[in-house]
């Protein structure tokens, strides 16, 4: 009976712990701040932007010395013709390449940018973990992210889509990309850490740490063998690349 007693007051007290954090969305991580300016890229669908970008590319082919005539007029016959199809398009060519580096640099400090108004609070958030393991063999630390894959079969998130995480439970992950919910209290300090993953060494650069104090595995489902032995391989690698102290 009394150990029933002392397992519902844990029970308990684990909730209440739960229901005094935040729940965020990752879009409440972005600075409204930065993210607000006009990109006027935006407006350009997939194919647009590629013709943008060979005819930024072909402008600067002409422009090296050591291309033959030969050479030179397929280029300007291929760059009429991207041209063309631009401005038939309504693309105001000349106008969106001269503001191609400031709005590089300005999307740039939107990705970097942490929203200061979640910084200093204890936060509830759900994302897929990316376990580092360290030089004593645990996965202490590592990071959350919003999608599984990233940064293995899909591109690393903006660095104001990643956070790295700090265990200060005895929870750890089963496995690489686990959903998980973290709880505790998030920080805006830039990291940046280079770790091994399926492509290779990749450079994980997160706006923000959090010091987690709660951690609830979301699959309540059977762990296929696979993904522990892709885990298992992980532990290997990353325990050579964390730094120390990791």
């Amino acid at each position: 009976m009394t150990r029933c007693l002392v397992c519902l007051l844990m029970l308990l007290l684990s909730a209440s712990a739960a229901s005094a954090a935040t729940a965020v969305e990752w879009a409440d991580l972005k600075d409204p701040a930065s993210a607000s300016f006009d990109d006027p890229f935006a407006a350009l669908s997939v194919y647009e932007l590629r013709s943008l970008g060979t005819v930024l590319r072909l402008r600067l082919k002409l422009e090296e010395k050591d291309v033959s005539s030969e050479a030179r007029a397929g280029i300007e016959q291929r760059l009429r013709s991207e041209e063309a199809r631009l401005v038939a398009a309504g693309v105001d060519v000349d106008g969106l390449l001269s503001k191609r580096l400031e709005i590089a640099r300005k999307r740039t400090a939107a990705a970097l940018a942490g929203n200061p108004a979640v910084a200093g609070r204890e936060v509830a958030i759900t994302g897929y973990v990316i376990p580092v393991v360290g030089p004593h063999g645990r996965a202490t630390t590592g990071y959350l992210v919003p999608g599984a894959g990233m940064c293995s079969h899909m591109p690393a998130p903006d660095p104001n889509q990643m956070i790295r995480y700090s265990l200060k439970t005895d929870w750890e992950a089963d496995y690489i990309y686990e959903p998980v919910q973290l709880i505790g209290t998030l920080s805006l300090e830039t990291t940046s850490q280079e770790i091994t993953l399926l492509d290779g060494q990749v450079d994980m650069l997160a706006s923000f740490q959090m010091d987690v104090t709660e951690a609830r595995s979301l699959d309540r489902g059977t762990r296929p063998e696979p993904r522990n032995r892709l885990f298992n391989l992980f532990r290997g690698r990353q325990a050579d690349d964390a730094a120390p102290g990791q």
